[in-house]
């Protein structure tokens, strides 16, 4: 989270705490759109979420990408960047 603090302020550990139930939700879609499971409940959608988080994981990585932090720069970067493609790939797919 910008890599500015080595100890997370009280306002940012809850931001990563809400991230959480956030990152679940997005395993389901992505698992979903993937055809490893089947909720038809979300079906209609799933693929445009996909698409959302592909665009959010580009904006992600160009963000890391000036980041003050070099950890962050030289990890998280390539990382977003690969689950970016990743999530392209599954909504192209799916």
């Amino acid at each position: 989270m910008g890599g500015k603090y080595k100890v997370m302020p009280k306002q940012m550990r809850i931001a990563c705490i809400i991230s959480v139930p956030i990152k679940l939700i997005t395993i389901i879609f992505i698992l979903q759109v993937g055809h490893v499971i089947s909720i038809s409940l979300i079906d209609p959608f799933a693929n445009g979420v996909c698409y959302f988080f592909t665009f959010y994981l580009f904006l992600t990585t160009v963000m890391n990408a000036f980041s003050k932090s070099r950890k962050e720069k030289l990890v998280m970067t390539p990382l977003s960047f690969i689950t970016a493609i990743c999530f392209l790939i599954t909504a192209l797919n799916g």
